[in-house]
């Protein structure tokens, strides 16, 4: 994860097409996200931007795949004014202990 003034830059592996929603765990410095939708026409991705949203409570818009629209590995952007606030919530989500 790189935390700067106005963003947070991480990596994410997904996981589409699973049975159950949420976050697996953390596979080589990687959030790893299961998600219910297939990889078709872009359904899997929006439903992970939706979890990931809902789960680190900022809009939808702030969010962005800056690499990997089309394979499991993505790179994703959040931008906010509060970067150390959306690392910490990012940081509990993937260690939820």
């Amino acid at each position: 994860m790189r935390v700067a003034v106005d963003e947070v830059v991480f990596e994410v592996t997904a996981r589409p097409g699973a049975s159950r929603r949420g976050v697996i765990g953390l596979s080589s410095e990687r959030l790893v996200v299961a998600v219910h939708s297939p990889p078709d026409k872009g359904k899997a991705n929006d439903e992970l931007i939706d979890y990931l949203a809902r789960e680190m409570r900022v809009p939808r818009s702030a969010l962005l795949i800056v690499r990997g629209v089309t394979s499991r590995r993505k790179t994703i952007r959040v931008v906010t004014h509060e970067p150390i606030k959306v690392a910490s919530r990012l940081r509990k989500i993937a260690n939820p202990k």
